[in-house]
């Protein structure tokens, strides 16, 4: 029986009987693309604090976020009213771990009390011995009692220290008790980091209702409390003016496997997968040697090799946590929006909005500038004025090609014709804009222009990928917008450039002010507004510029003509005038002349000018109406110039008549000497 006993023993030793803690693991992305982060974070319960008594410590009101003063509730409590009432969602300004589990918000009573998170439903209690399954749970109970803001008292809450150990302090000054008198003065503090909770009491003068103070965990089984202040009407043995320090047990974590993680110990890691990975976290209660472990799954789509967007879509964001190497942000099928890498002085961290947007084509915003149609804006959601990071952007060689077919009338450069651009590449500019804001008419705040003169400013073309690779260094997020390099004024000022048609040609006129001994003008046409080929090049002087120019167009095509003339000054400098648009509107042929229409021994010549390619007769006839003659001829586009065979006619007076399927007749007199 005692061979038994001790083999029992041994067992409950080892094996059964070890305290075990229950971990919990939580990634923000459970799937995520190839090459994205996702922050995974690790809690573990029971948890238990230690008690000890400290210094009393308040620290300065800073009159600020108040509550309630005076009887007066200055900021709108959620529910109730100032007898029994609470505030929620109070924001933490870092997260706090409290049994375990990490936390944002507050919610704050009238009461005397703070609750973690926003899950307490109740505006009072008291009247129960901690720990109390009755609610509030989850709770830290600074003097929990009977007490009301109904008439006198303040409430407020402040952050006290910078970064990373801060104090968020919830400070009841001088609030009375609903009966029985008297009236107590707290403080709680939670201190970043460490997760230390610390409970300052300078007055509790009221000694006839029950009153609690300690910690207590969400399900009402476990608590830790100050000696003599658990349910007690009487605190004057234990004094008033003290203060006590609540330690939560020291977990330490430890995760794999590490290759594809920021770190591998600690409450929170930044995993980078490769491929779909389980995480382990083991976990060991320092104070009590308890151990336990989970695991946590995070998915890996491929990413796809195309840029997020399309023209005239809604905007496109992805929000993740940013990697410590290059993190890239897609949308929701994998498709590419940016890549963050932080870097420089104030490295960007946690959590990064970046979106993509690709307007209809490239547009001017503002009063003159053009940007391409391809915007972002990035916001970091921890520091966004200063963090500093290198960002990859990308763009379409027909992003640029929609921004050049409007540049020359907007004064602006032209981008990259495509990868061996390097002038196109030097005219490029990266316009951001600092604060908030949707477009570069309303950003709050300045502008920066980069350009490849800028150091770490880089313009790559990706040939694998078949996309521009924009990398910018960046002090602080915010909107980013394409554009070029203005053009420098000329020396040739244009006073118009207009057109008019005329039958079946275009003439074209410009005048010019010119201060430069000499000019050139190119004259282009365009069938879709965007591929130009020139008509005609003149050099001017400065004499001739004082005169109009002008030119017809013999030959212009069916449909939609588009011209602009090209300038160019005496120093090189070019520009380009405003774009006319002349249709050719007739359906068919157009008859010029017949010349000369008195003829002897030589043939009359026909001229036909035609919008599109026709088969017509052409017929000669005497005044009787006898036809002498017929041809049949095959028209081309444009000008047609047929010869009229004479030399067999008698003299005489004669028609000539052209014959179409899609024109009626139209004769000419012809006199044979």
């Amino acid at each position: 029986m005692k061979n038994l006993y001790l083999l029992l023993v041994s067992i409950c030793l080892y094996s059964f009987c070890a305290a075990q803690l229950t971990v919990t693991g939580f990634a923000n992305n459970s799937t995520v693309c190839s090459g994205n982060s996702t922050l995974i974070t690790a809690s573990a319960t029971p948890l238990s604090y230690t008690v000890t008594a400290i210094p009393n410590n308040l620290i300065a009101d800073y009159g600020i976020n108040i509550l309630a003063d005076a009887g007066a509730a200055v900021t709108p409590f959620t529910v109730g009213n100032l007898n029994d009432c609470r505030w929620d969602n109070i924001p933490i300004p870092f997260s706090f771990r409290y049994y375990g589990n990490p936390y944002t918000t507050v919610n704050i009573s009238s009461n005397g009390w703070v609750g973690m998170g926003n899950t307490n439903s109740t505006t009072t209690g008291v009247g129960f011995v901690l720990p109390s399954a009755t609610a509030p749970n989850n709770t830290i109970h600074g003097v929990t009692a009977n007490l009301t803001l109904a008439a006198a008292g303040t409430l407020e809450y402040f952050t006290d220290g910078s970064a990373p150990n801060r104090i968020f302090v919830i400070s009841y000054q001088s609030v009375p008790f609903f009966s029985g008198g008297g009236t107590t003065t707290f403080q709680i503090q939670l201190y970043e980091t460490s997760n230390i909770i610390e409970i300052h009491t300078t007055s509790c003068t009221n000694t006839t209702l029950a009153k609690a103070q300690g910690v207590e965990n969400a399900a009402g089984t476990v608590a830790a409390v100050v000696s003599g202040r658990n349910n007690t009407t009487n605190w004057t043995a234990t004094g008033f003016t003290n203060g006590y320090r609540f330690t939560p047990d020291v977990i330490n974590y430890t995760w794999s496997p590490a290759a594809t993680l920021s770190a591998s110990t600690g409450s929170s890691v930044t995993a980078t997968p490769l491929v779909t990975t389980v995480y382990t976290i083991d976990a060991i209660n320092t104070s009590n040697s308890a151990t336990g472990s989970t695991t946590v799954t995070v998915t890996v789509n491929s990413g796809s090799f195309t840029l997020a967007g399309t023209p005239g879509g809604a905007p496109v964001c992805q929000n993740i946590s940013v990697g410590s190497g290059a993190t890239n942000y897609r949308d929701g099928n994998c498709n590419l929006i940016a890549q963050i890498t932080p870097a420089g002085g104030n490295p960007v961290s946690n959590s990064i909005n970046a979106c993509t947007q690709v307007d209809a084509g490239a547009s001017k915003r503002g009063t003159s500038d053009l940007y391409a149609a391809r915007k972002y804006d990035i916001e970091p959601i921890i520091n966004p004025a200063t963090s500093t990071a290198n960002v990859k952007l990308y763009f379409l060689q027909s992003e640029f090609d929609d921004f050049n077919a409007r540049a020359n009338d907007s004064g602006h450069k032209l981008l990259p014709l495509g990868p061996p651009d390097a002038v196109g590449i030097s005219n490029l500019v990266l316009r951001q804009f600092h604060g908030t804001g949707t477009n570069p008419t309303n950003y709050s705040g300045f502008y920066v222009d980069f350009t490849t003169a800028a150091p770490g400013f880089t313009v790559v073309w990706n040939a694998t990928q078949s996309w521009w690779e924009i990398t910018v260094p960046v002090d602080g997020f915010s909107g980013f917008y394409l554009t070029s390099k203005r053009i420098p004024p000329l020396n040739i000022e244009l006073n118009y450039f207009k057109g008019v048609q005329n039958g079946f040609t275009h003439l074209l006129n410009w005048q010019v002010n010119c201060t430069s001994d000499e000019a050139k003008f190119e004259l282009q046409r365009s069938t879709d507004g965007i591929g130009f080929t020139s008509l005609t090049a003149i050099t001017a002087s400065r004499l001739r510029c004082a005169d109009a120019f002008s030119f017809t167009d013999e030959n212009p095509v069916p449909g939609k003509n588009y011209y602009r003339l090209k300038i160019i000054d005496v120093d090189g400098k070019i520009n380009y005038s405003n774009i006319v648009i002349l249709s050719q509107k007739n359906a068919h042929f157009n008859l010029v002349s017949l010349n000369p229409n008195l003829v002897s021994s030589q043939n009359a010549i026909l001229k036909i000018n035609t919008a599109e390619k026709e088969t017509i007769v052409i017929a000669v006839s005497d005044f009787t109406g006898r036809v002498i003659q017929k041809q049949t001829i095959s028209l081309q586009t444009g000008l047609n110039q047929i010869p009229v065979q004479t030399t067999s006619l008698n003299a005489g007076i004669y028609n000539v008549t052209v014959y179409s399927t899609n024109t009626k007749p139209i004769s000419f007199k012809l006199i044979k000497q």
